[in-house]
């Protein structure tokens, strides 16, 4: 069995405006990246085997100090890049709301059933990102493997691990630079821990938020 640490990224300044990311890539922000250091200082003492992230630099520049404290490489996961949120992506959610008040409405009820325009939905990315996950527990038995990467991906996972379908998209959290532990031997998985942020607690005043 694969013990996987998820990481969310750490805070941009489009997190702060609440802004759609997706594909752009939005670097961390000053505090993101001191989040980034909580993180690595919180895992530096576990036998991490292997590092992945989005090749976004939001999640690349996360995991790098972990990564460098354990002498490993951090290797780009395309499959769990983040949610293509088409035409939104730049959008602040009023600017979301204004100009596609239906769709919005949509997204805040039943996640599941909003495809953006000219993007994605969370079936095909939950599906892309669990392929990623399954392979890298075969690729890895037995060791340990920390991947980085986005809100939207982060909770697709823990719901694919519980056998859970987009639906549920809102009754998970993820929190800027949160850790989630969990166990995987394809189909079997046990999640140890959910956004975990402890470790964030003495930076004091970083944003700590699900967008």
């Amino acid at each position: 069995m694969t013990r996987f640490f998820l990481l969310r990224h750490g805070q941009t300044v489009w997190n702060k405006e609440t802004r759609f990311r997706g594909r752009k890539d939005v670097p961390l922000s000053d505090p993101g990246r001191l989040e980034a250091e909580a993180v690595a200082e919180a895992l530096a003492a576990e036998k991490i085997d292997a590092c992945y992230a989005s090749p976004l630099s939001r999640s690349m520049e996360t995991l790098r100090p972990l990564a460098a404290r354990l002498g490993r490489e951090v290797v780009p996961l395309p499959e769990v890049v983040d949610l293509d949120f088409g035409e939104w992506e730049g959008w602040s959610l009023a600017e979301a709301e204004e100009r596609q008040p239906e769709l919005f409405a949509l997204w805040k009820q039943s996640p599941h059933l909003v495809t953006f325009p000219g993007g994605e939905n969370l079936a095909q990315a939950q599906a892309r990102s669990m392929r990623a996950i399954s392979r890298l527990a075969r690729a890895h038995p037995d060791q340990t493997v920390a991947v980085c990467s986005h809100r939207v991906i982060c909770k697709l996972i823990v719901l694919g691990l519980l056998g859970l379908t987009p639906e549920r998209f809102w009754a998970i959290r993820q929190d800027t630079a949160c850790v989630n532990r969990f166990e995987y031997d394809p189909p079997t998985a046990i999640l140890i821990t959910l956004n975990e942020t402890h470790h964030l607690n003495r930076l004091g005043g970083t944003l700590r938020q699900d967008f």
